[in-house]
């Protein structure tokens, strides 16, 4: 005879059945997550290494400037451009030192510094200029200004007694809305520089006080921009700096922040308006965060032509 045996029902404290399938997807969802984390991580740090390494991989960047204007005495003149040099507590005396060394190796005929020779403090303007001072080219060594050296900036001007005092004793030439004539096998021709565009009054007009249209005139203007302003056959060539070829940008392509009115236009290299050449250099230092990607430090070096005739 066979029984048959009841089932108990279930516990109330019998764990409840797991859902296999939604705890494998959770799982895997979870795993996936931490994934995209530590790569986005390892990313970042790659970034940051790389963008703090390139600081240092300053590169010499050569242009070549053709002009029938150029007196034949001055033809294969080679001008070294050093801007934004930002000393400051994290770009030591050291690299301002070695920018020095550097461009005396290049042994040009003529030094043009374009600006920018601290950041942070104007007290920094001292210890640059001792290093820049070492500068040396036949033509001379000449500077204009940034708009970090007025510090905070009026009219009267004194906030640039750090810079003037930085530069007195040595063998640099300070231009502010000034021009000189640079004399050459019985030629010449004219470099100016103005003062900074958003922190003083640029003049050109002093610079080009007794020039004709057939001399060749270089000017100094630390933001390009400045270059919108001339009036036509001006000015041959202008040398400038500011925009730290964007500093952080798209792989060279696009930046998301050049201090400029006109967009990338002026944010790096060689731009040809009317009748001027504008060449933009990176620069050398940088400001915070200390960072370069992809917009290598830079100092230009510019080799002036006579056009055939």
């Amino acid at each position: 005879m066979s029984r048959s045996v009841a089932t108990p029902p279930p516990s109330a404290t019998s764990p409840p059945s797991v859902k296999r399938g939604a705890d494998t997807k959770s799982h895997r969802k979870r795993r996936r997550l931490r994934a995209a984390l530590a790569a986005l991580g390892a990313a970042l740090v790659v970034f940051l290494g790389y963008s703090h390494a390139e600081t240092y991989r300053i590169e010499v960047k050569e242009y070549t400037v053709v002009s029938e204007h150029l007196p034949t005495a001055f033809a294969g003149t080679r001008v070294a451009v050093v801007a934004d040099v930002h000393r400051s507590w994290f770009f030591r005396q050291s690299r301002v030192e070695k920018i020095v060394d550097s461009v005396n190796a290049l042994a040009p005929d003529l030094v043009v510094l374009a600006g920018d020779y601290v950041y942070g403090s104007t007290r920094y303007e001292a210890p640059c200029f001792q290093a820049l001072g070492r500068l040396k080219a036949p033509l001379g060594v000449y500077a204009a200004l940034g708009n970090h050296d007025y510090g905070a900036y009026d009219p009267s001007g004194r906030d640039l007694d750090p810079v003037y005092a930085a530069v007195e004793p040595t063998n640099i030439v300070l231009l502010r809305n000034q021009g000189v004539w640079l004399e050459r096998g019985g030629a010449r021709l004219r470099l100016g520089a103005v003062g900074d565009l958003r922190k003083d009054t640029p003049d050109l007009a002093p610079i080009v006080r007794g020039t004709t249209a057939e001399d060749f005139v270089i000017l100094l203007s630390h933001n390009p921009d400045f270059a919108e302003q001339l009036p036509p056959q001006a000015v041959d060539l202008v040398l400038a700096g500011h925009t730290h070829g964007g500093q952080v940008t798209f792989f060279g392509r696009w930046a998301p922040l050049v201090p400029s009115d006109y967009g990338q236009k002026y944010r790096t290299g060689r731009v040809e308006r009317d009748d001027t050449t504008v060449i933009v250099s990176n620069g050398i230092g940088v400001i915070f965060p200390p960072l370069r990607f992809f917009a290598r430090p830079q100092i230009v070096l510019v080799t002036l032509e006579k056009a055939a005739e």
